[in-house]
């Protein structure tokens, strides 16, 4: 096939909807199905950014699509836009051309030019770090008997639901979710339908009140739990009764955050724990603008200056990623962003500095594994400002 020039482009969303949700069906297999779910509340009726997204064509052909879900997520009590990828599609009868490159490029300047500050992603392995993306988190499940789930009966009152954009299943998780970092501020996903399969079960108090939920995927071994609410052994007598009643002797628990209630309960049952960890794939993060996410995250990092042994330090700390560089100006326990001037106090890094923003590990261990240049007090600042956070997203807001 000729070498044809691409035009990159932010898709219509009249004129391009169907033929970019032709191609996402097309790539991803099950045509039909992929088609009607991206129609319902995938790329539809969703917080699916027309302007930040990207198509190429070829011709009047869409040969490429990069799209991009706009949320806020949490650094602790912080909110950062992020922009989510998914649906990263290119025709078979293009592939292997570079183009995908051009319209990942394409997109994320788009997302720095309309206001974003981080971009995230679920990706294959060994692609996207050509994009200046880096591991975010690794994702851990838990598998437990249901023998060795809390005893008891679960609540009589149990109720289905299609929707974790629900007010009361909503009040639930922003109580329980508060200043977990990579936590998405919902509601994100709003139609009815949940985008992977899953079934939302929710029990009922004394007054007819939604007092804890779970949402739970069949899968061939047992129910997978992906997000849960509420009293925490209501939830797992819950699972357990479901588990037994259809002939399933283990319930595996994944994408719930390491600091949420639930996790560190299974943590002190009898179970087993399985992290996977990608070196490029899986979860990874992009900085979009640096300066951006310390100006937002800036009322952040002065509480967990005030809480350290540099509570009393000043003076300017520069950090640079290798794309830009900006300063942060510590003043009597204030932190603020200034202009990106030079500084003895310095981390000096590259895609990795999006590590340290999001606490994906204790600075050293991200350091030690990057190469990352410490200068002046950079690293004890470096423990003190940047702690490990195990960030996380919950399967209801993946794109």
């Amino acid at each position: 096939m000729p070498n044809t020039a691409m035009t990159i482009v932010a898709p219509d969303p009249k004129a391009d909807a169907e033929r970019v949700i032709d191609l996402v069906a097309k790539v991803f297999g099950g045509y039909y199905r992929v088609r009607d779910w991206c129609r319902r509340n995938y790329v539809l009726h969703c917080h699916y950014d027309w302007n930040a997204s990207r198509i190429g064509l070829i011709g009047d052909r869409i040969v490429t699509h990069y799209g991009v879900w706009d949320y806020e997520m949490q650094i602790g009590r912080a909110r950062v836009r992020t922009g989510g990828i998914g649906a990263v599609a290119t025709d078979g009868d293009f592939r292997k051309r570079g183009l995908m490159d051009q319209t990942a490029r394409a997109s994320v300047e788009a997302m720095r030019a309309t206001g974003y500050d981080f971009t995230m992603l679920f990706g294959i392995d060994n692609f996207y770090h050509r994009f200046g993306y880096t591991r975010s988190w690794s994702d851990t499940t838990y598998v437990v008997r249901a023998a060795d789930l809390p005893a008891g009966k679960p609540p009589a009152r149990l109720r289905k639901f299609l929707s974790p954009a629900r007010d009361d299943i909503l009040r639930i998780y922003r109580r329980e979710h508060a200043g977990m970092t990579g936590a998405a501020i919902r509601p994100t996903f709003t139609v009815e339908g949940f985008l992977n399969e899953m079934i939302g079960y929710a029990w009922l108090d004394a007054r007819g009140r939604t007092a804890g939920y779970a949402m739970v995927k069949w899968q061939g071994n047992g129910p997978e739990c992906f997000e849960a609410g509420g009293d925490v052994d209501e939830a797992l007598r819950v699972l357990a009764a479901l588990a037994r009643k259809r002939g399933f002797s283990e319930v595996r628990f994944t994408t719930i955050l390491y600091g949420h209630p639930l996790a560190a309960r299974l943590r002190r049952l009898n179970c087993r724990e399985e992290t996977n960890h990608h070196r490029s794939g899986g979860a990874m993060i992009r900085t979009v603008n640096l300066p951006s996410v310390l100006g937002k995250i800036a009322g952040e990092l002065e509480s967990r200056l005030r809480g350290s042994v540099m509570a009393t330090w000043q003076g300017d700390l520069r950090i640079a990623d290798g794309r830009e560089a900006a300063v942060l100006a510590i003043r009597r326990g204030k932190v603020r962003v200034g202009p990106a001037t030079r500084s003895k106090h310095a981390i000096v890094g590259g895609d990795e500095i999006a590590q340290f923003l999001i606490g994906t590990a204790p600075p050293a261990e991200i350091a030690h594994g990057a190469g990352t240049r410490f200068t002046g007090d950079a690293a004890k600042l470096a423990e003190a400002l940047f702690l490990e956070q195990h960030p996380g997203l919950c399967m209801a807001d993946r794109y």
